[in-house]
């Protein structure tokens, strides 16, 4: 459990924060119209030409707020909300609906409001332009993945009960299995990609411990590989599949509190290589790309307990050369 109560003290330190952590538009990236709201640990899908960034965080708490980027109109629009306040939570695209899985949510007890650990999920289906509630996973988790491959979705890695088991659920059963393999090296907060039907599961946090290691799974055989580490330790970074490579930046590290620009690039069975930095550091961010372009979309220029005070609305557009 999670008390929502803040520490106001911190303010002149967070936005000294702020203006420090800002840099110059470095080539290859451009700024897009930036959101309505400010959010850090929100959720990003895909579908279409339409990004969906659904909830996050803010200092009352859990948001249910859901808004459409437009990658090609470069404009935003009003979607439907979640049906609760959620951040941390796990996101994925498949057949045309959007899935969303565990997460911290808002609960009251004895008066006394905090955020909790959820193993609730909500499923929101283009065609009906709702979200209804799905079968919930079989152990609340935080800061957790959802991939789609083969028709299935798989939740993997965060924070909670037996968090090393990968979780599995299939769209035409409606229902959720425990895979047999586990994950290597427990941890939350990874950034997670699917190239050519195989899971990248990139960096995290075991503890308060960023890693640098990268693990691949394939579930059609349910083995795991280790793939190349990468550069530097990183938590709460994004992740995205440009063009067949897959790109990662942004993240932070908790002792000490810092977040990070860095850009770097892999071809998968490749090595990764350095692209041009984040203009805003920053880490809990959404990101996406199609059309040629990466998009990175909110997220906090605060580490660790300053996150919650410095949520972004920034977007930036990297074109790869």
């Amino acid at each position: 459990m999670r008390h929502l109560s803040r520490v106001w003290g911190f303010a002149a330190l967070l936005v000294a924060t702020l203006f420090a952590g800002s840099v110059a538009h470095a080539d290859g990236w451009r700024e897009g119209a930036p959101m309505t709201t400010a959010r850090a640990f929100a959720g990003g899908a895909l579908l279409g030409d339409d990004l969906y960034v659904i909830g996050g965080g803010s200092t009352s708490g859990p948001r249910s707020l859901t808004e459409i980027y437009d990658t090609l109109g470069n404009i935003w629009r009003a979607a439907a909300a979640l049906p609760v306040g959620l951040e941390q939570f796990g996101i994925a695209v498949d057949n045309n609906k959007i899935y969303v899985a565990g997460g911290y949510k808002v609960t009251t007890e004895d008066e006394e409001t905090a955020e909790t650990e959820s193993n609730s999920v909500w499923i929101f289906d283009l065609s009906l332009g709702a979200w209804v509630a799905g079968p919930a996973m079989p152990a609340p988790r935080v800061g957790l993945s959802l991939a789609s491959v083969g028709g299935k979705i798989y939740a993997i890695g965060g924070k909670g009960p037996n968090a090393e088991r990968i979780f599995v659920f299939d769209p035409d059963k409606n229902q959720w299995s425990i895979a047999r393999s586990s994950l290597p090296a427990p941890r939350s907060d990874s950034a997670v990609v699917v190239v050519g039907g195989e899971i990248y599961v990139i960096g995290g946090a075991i503890g308060n411990v960023a890693t640098a290691r990268v693990d691949i799974f394939n579930p059609a055989t349910g083995a795991w590989r280790a793939g190349p580490a990468l550069p530097a330790a990183r938590g709460g970074h994004v992740a995205a599949v440009l063009d067949g490579k897959i790109h990662v930046t942004g993240g932070q590290s908790i002792h000490p509190p810092k977040t990070y620009p860095d850009h770097f690039v892999l071809t998968p069975g490749g090595a990764w290589s350095k692209a041009a930095p984040l203009p805003t550091p920053r880490h809990g961010s959404v990101a996406a790309a199609t059309h040629g372009k990466f998009f990175v979309i909110g997220g906090s220029p605060g580490a660790g307990v300053y996150s919650v005070f410095t949520a972004s609305d920034v977007v930036d557009v990297y074109t790869a050369k």
